[in-house]
């Protein structure tokens, strides 16, 4: 109870302050930040008050940067003493001249050094939360700087907000992490109180700490915040649609925009996305180019002067596919979508073959929303389930994606609800 009068102080302290703090300069920074946490994982619990939680780099994460570094300053020091055996022996033959020319090897080294340090540094950027009964704090810690303390009372925080954010791996692949934060309106003081990689179980957590909290549930959209009831988080889909809570528009529903292609007959309604929908980007472009001659200039240096070239070759190979290939693959992705009596099926095109993709059943799908993504301002359409969500048409105009958003709301009532 000591912390919570603690805060009550704190609180009263800012508001006189908050001037003198400049907290409006410090929520335009973190404002940037706000939909990236740091940790992978984070289960807050809030059923025993006052409770506290920390957002930290993971250890996994923290480990897998500085083992990039090592591999690529142990790389770096491999082809630089081959480089020397090779001139050292060019010179005692009489081919060339003793140089001390810079080799490109040092090249691995800084970045492996520089992967390293920035991840010795994110050791030293966090945030800690405390939430009691009647207030709550966050603590933003940087280094280099004095930790700063934000307090408000938990009146002020307007509700639970569930939402997804698409994680990029180098521009490569990307994942969707699901997030459950105590909202304020500002995000500076925003808690996360549920981050998970695993979809499943979220909006089962969801309406617990809507309970927990005597919060209302929202969801964060392209037009806005949509407020929900705790007992219909769980409610599927088709069940809101069936009991008329989804209003659907029937003038517009044929009016197909240019970027979507329709294909329809009795058991089912096919609707290809006409745009490249992936999370490769010209970062990750960049990338794939400077491994795959960052590979070939290692091959030649290593196997330069060996009898057989046949491991070049196969090496050589193998970083076509992997840093060619894949990458196309992936730069050139598109999206169906595929409406039937089992569910929603949602299939990716790679170089011009399907995949088998993923179905969600009737059951498990629980909403279709438009949402502004944060890491590139792009709209995106939503399609939420328990365990899976994925997103659609990245990059479209919202009025398209609005109308894909009634189009399959009435699909779902033809084909799942089984109104004609």
């Amino acid at each position: 109870m000591a912390e919570e009068d603690f805060i009550a102080q704190e609180y009263e302290r800012q508001q006189e302050e908050i001037d003198c703090l400049n907290i409006s300069n410090l929520a335009e920074h973190i404002e940037k930040k706000r939909l990236r946490p740091l940790t992978s994982f984070l289960n807050f619990d809030v059923s025993n008050r006052p409770s506290q939680a920390k957002d930290y780099i993971s250890k996994g994460r923290f480990l897998f940067g500085v083992s990039i570094g090592l591999f690529l300053i142990g790389l770096g020091f491999l082809t630089n003493i081959h480089i020397g055996d090779i001139i050292q022996n060019e010179v005692q033959t009489g081919i060339a001249e003793k140089t001390s020319s810079f080799s490109a090897s040092w090249l691995f080294i800084g970045l492996g050094s520089f992967i390293i340090l920035t991840r010795v540094l994110m050791l030293f950027y966090g945030r800690e939360f405390f939430i009691g009964n009647k207030f709550a704090t966050v603590v933003l810690k940087r280094p280099f700087e004095t930790s700063k303390r934000l307090a408000d009372s938990l009146d002020s925080y307007v509700g639970i907000r569930y939402r997804t954010r698409i994680v990029r791996l180098f521009g490569l692949a990307s994942y969707t992490q699901h997030i459950i934060d105590l909202q304020h309106p500002n995000e500076t003081k925003t808690i996360p109180l549920y981050i998970s990689g695993n979809g499943i179980g979220a909006c089962k957590r969801w309406e617990e700490l809507c309970r927990q909290l005597d919060k209302p549930a929202i969801f964060n959209t392209a037009d806005g915040i949509i407020s929900i009831k705790p007992e219909n988080i769980q409610k599927p889909l088709a069940k809101q649609i069936r009991e008329g809570r989804i209003e659907i528009d029937e003038k517009t529903l044929y009016q197909v925009p240019s970027h979507f292609k329709i294909t329809e007959d009795s058991k089912s309604c096919k609707i290809n996305v006409l745009i490249r929908d992936s999370a490769f980007s010209l970062f990750s472009a960049t990338l794939c180019i400077f491994l795959f001659f960052a590979i070939a200039f290692c091959e030649f240096i290593i196997f330069s002067g060996q009898p057989t070239i046949l491991p070049c070759i196969l090496l050589t190979i193998m970083a076509l596919f992997l840093f060619v290939l894949i990458p196309v693959s992936l730069f050139f992705r598109q999206r169906r979508i595929i409406v039937s009596q089992n569910g929603i099926r949602i299939k990716s095109k790679w170089l011009f073959f399907p995949s088998v993709g993923i179905i969600i059943s009737p059951e498990e799908l629980q909403l279709i929303e438009v949402v502004d993504n944060s890491y590139d301002f792009k709209y995106s359409l939503v399609i939420g389930a328990e365990g899976q969500t994925t997103h659609i048409g990245r990059g479209l105009k919202k009025e398209e994606l609005r109308w894909l958003k009634n189009f399959l709301h009435e699909q779902i009532r033809r084909f799942i609800c089984g109104y004609k």
